[in-house]
């Protein structure tokens, strides 16, 4: 039976780093494969850290996640985008000594 959804959700593989691995300049925390319609962004690190969709550019400071994780939803599909992402870098604003970063993404497909 088809779906009356022109389209359905799918989840891309999550992308992670660790407090170790975050650095005073831009390092990978991971490539999605597809592009995005909607992002997630949990920290548990205790320090703010500043995210790049480039690189080079800083796109969207993280604040420090402590005792309670942070937690951003970007819905691109809600304003009808979707975003050509490909691969998303991280630096250190403060000096992180706990915790990580978590980025997941959902595409979607035609069915």
């Amino acid at each position: 039976m088809p779906s009356l959804l022109p389209a359905t959700a799918q989840p891309l593989t999550q992308i992670s780093i660790g407090e170790a691995s975050v650095g005073s300049s831009y390092t990978s925390v991971g490539t999605f494969t597809s592009w995005l319609e909607i992002m997630i962004i949990v920290s548990t690190l205790d320090a703010a850290v500043q995210l790049s969709f480039d690189g080079v550019n800083a796109h969207i400071a993280i604040p420090a996640g402590n005792s309670e994780p942070v937690i951003f939803n970007i819905d691109f599909k809600s304003n009808l985008l979707t975003m050509p992402l490909t691969s998303v870098y991280v630096k250190r604003i403060g000096t992180p000594s706990a915790g990580s970063l978590y980025i997941s993404g959902f595409s979607s497909s035609l069915q």
